[in-house]
């Protein structure tokens, strides 16, 4: 399939990414603008609150469910906001500002075809093995909730609770599309990646530093133009879902700011919007756990400052049950935001240790190249830093660098502390893993990098210099009064965008980690031959037959591609002493009365075998071989093959 073709099921998910959430937008009396950048929160706090509730009562997973949710959550909306009129912007001149977002969505769109190659082609790293498996067990059971998903790795309890929303929104694409997983997986992260995300970060510019068509161009190409994000992300893991909550993030800090009084040109009551935080957070919760504390974090200074402006208000004029309210108040949500911190992360994990030095992170962060880039994205590093600089002299936005403060504070411990229980502490939430705590700096270097470029701007338009070049301009193309001003406008932002996109490290990131989604002979999970097998695999293996596998292989992906069941779908699963006899005994002992038992308690009918070429050579591969390299071995009938690895055999053994 080509991109030409491929692009209905991208606007598919374009749709369900924005279009219900849009829906509740526009019934909390939003303007254009902010139903556009708060319309995939909403959309995805429903999407994660229908699969729930559809697991809870037994509906199949399907669009209908989602679609009632959100015309439920609409109705609320209506009803909090009643006694308000709808805004009175012209919708045309409302939404003209965010055609802007333009430019990062062909920018970023090429990129990700450059990345990914095919509409086809999966992911071919370690978490992807779960993530194709995971919608394929949406579509199999019909069960999209948030808190059984995990149940994919033969876990119960709260160990089978993992965010669905992502997962729940591929599945719906494959429902309404008829197109696989992994093109649906494809056709969602370009949706995240090239629209989600830019629009995001327009959103947050316009509603807290300008809404002039430049400075939201200038954001548009700096969204574009960091690897931290969106790249990073669709390749290290892949972290798909943290990837989704990542990139509506600003979305969230924007509605933090309009209920502190911060942001700018913000319809919208605040009781609208603090029930659309409400519903942000849900969203934010269904894509990724840890954004959570992510969201507590990053907007953690607006908070305080908040605080701070409350507590130093004159105490004439308060009664003693105010003064009680505000402690309380106080107590409460410190309290809550505690176990927030030390309660939503995952066990302590220390796989990740420190990278670099504390200076060379710092220095990462002022170039806008983490992760050891060769090449720093000096645009969007001159104009950060120039925006850092203004603000330090302007007094004005102090939020903005007091936030991406915190997120390159977290950045440093990750990147350069060492390993130990203050290090979990600050960076458990995420793993303590540097790349996850990259991918938060752009959501503020990108305002920033707008903050600085404008104001070199405007000292460059208030300049002689300026005035005498506009006026030459004007009279020698015999161009009207003032529009000399526009022609060094565009000139300036076209060279902005070249200078950005390729004077920076996204093209050499681009080129070295497409290696991720070749598909070739010496790909790393999955090769072109075995995927022709899996998809015969149906032809010869009954519906309610398993299949035993080796997930390190790629032969779980059996069940991504065709539903069949597999006996292990993912790398990581729980612990089960019957499976384990299957996995390491069956090649060496078909016949032994313990095998057979297992074979039959199992359902195993079959075996698929994609040989000892491992994703990752480490222990866990070794705990298949008794279902790994069958070849001659009794007690097997070679049912189907493809090249020289892929083979898929009938356990007949215990016949």
């Amino acid at each position: 399939m080509t991109w030409l073709t491929f692009l209905p099921v991208v606007l598919v998910a374009m749709l369900l990414l924005y279009l219900p959430g849009a829906v509740i937008s526009v019934c909390l009396k939003f303007s254009p603008g902010a139903v556009l950048g708060m319309a995939p929160l909403h959309s995805t706090a429903a999407v994660g609150i229908a699969g729930v509730l559809c697991g809870a009562l037994g509906i199949h997973w399907n669009v209908v469910p989602y679609l009632a949710v959100s015309l439920l959550l609409a109705g609320f909306a209506l009803l909090l906001t009643r006694r308000v009129p709808f805004p009175t912007h012209a919708l045309m001149r409302g939404f003209l500002p965010f055609l802007s977002a333009s430019v990062a969505v062909v920018l970023i769109a090429w990129r990700f075809v450059q990345l990914v190659g095919s509409p086809e082609n999966p992911a071919q790293v370690f978490d992807n093995v779960f993530h194709l498996n995971a919608v394929r067990f949406i579509l199999d059971t019909g069960n999209a909730s948030s808190l059984t998903l995990a149940s994919l790795q033969g876990v119960s309890g709260l160990d089978a609770v993992y965010p669905a929303a992502w997962h729940s929104f591929a599945a719906l694409l494959v429902q309404l599309t008829g197109c696989d997983v992994p093109m649906a997986q494809n056709a969602l992260n370009l949706g995240v990646s090239a629209l989600v995300w830019p629009v995001s970060c327009l959103f947050l510019v316009a509603s807290s530093i300008s809404r002039r068509p430049a400075a939201l161009i200038l954001a548009a190409v700096m969204a574009s133009a960091q690897v931290a994000f969106p790249y990073l992300m669709i390749v290290w893991g892949p972290l798909f879902p943290y990837a989704l909550a990542v990139a509506m993030m600003p979305p969230a800090i924007a509605a933090v700011l309009v209920l502190a009084g911060i942001a700018r040109g913000i319809t919208g009551t605040q009781t609208a919007w603090a029930a659309s935080l409400l519903l942000s957070v849900g969203g934010l919760a269904f894509a990724h756990t840890s954004s959570i504390n992510t969201l507590l974090a990053l907007a953690a200074p607006i908070l305080l400052f908040l605080w701070w402006k409350r507590l130093r208000h004159p105490i004439r004029g308060r009664s003693k049950s105010e003064h009680w309210k505000f402690l309380m108040f106080t107590i409460l949500s410190s309290g809550l935001a505690l176990v927030s911190w030390l309660k939503l992360r995952p066990a302590p994990y220390e796989n990740w240790g420190p990278t670099v030095k504390p200076g060379a992170a710092v220095g990462e962060i002022l170039t806008v190249s983490p992760m050891q880039l060769a090449i720093p994205a000096v645009v969007v590093s001159v104009l950060s830093v120039t925006g850092m600089y203004q603000v330090f002299r302007r007094r004005e936005n102090v939020w903005l660098l007091a936030c991406y403060s915190v997120a390159a504070a977290l950045y440093i411990v990750a990147a350069a502390a060492p390993v130990g229980a203050l290090r979990d502490v600050i960076v458990g939430t995420w793993y303590q893993d540097t790349y996850r705590l990259a991918a938060l700096l752009p959501i503020f270097a990108t305002p920033l990098a707008v903050y600085g470029g404008m104001q070199l701007w405007d000292l460059w338009r208030a300049s002689k210099r300026a005035e005498k070049l506009s006026s030459r301009l004007e009279n020698r193309f015999r161009l009207a009064n003032g529009t000399g001003v526009f022609v060094m406008g565009a000139a300036a932002a076209a060279a902005v965008a070249i200078l950005a996109t390729f004077l920076g490290p996204t093209s050499h990131y681009i080129s070295g980690a497409s290696t991720v989604y070749r598909f070739d002979a010496e790909s790393d999970l999955l090769t072109p031959d075995e995927r022709s097998l899996l998809l015969r695999v149906p032809n010869h293996v009954p519906s309610d037959a398993v299949i035993a596998d080796n997930p390190w292989n790629g032969s779980s992906l059996a069940y991504a591609y065709t539903g069949r069941r597999v006996l292990t779908a993912h790398l990581f699963s729980g612990k089960d002493t019957t499976r384990s006899i299957i996995d390491q005994r069956l090649k060496f002992e078909p016949e032994a009365p313990e095998v057979c038992s297992a074979l039959r308690l199992k359902g195993v009918q079959f075996v698929l075998d994609f040989g000892d070429k491992y994703l990752i050579d480490l222990d866990g591969a070794k705990d298949f071989q008794g279902v790994t390299n069958i070849g001659t071995s009794p007690g097997f009938d070679l049912v189907d093959s493809e090249g020289r690895d892929a083979k898929l055999y009938r356990i007949n053994a215990c016949d």
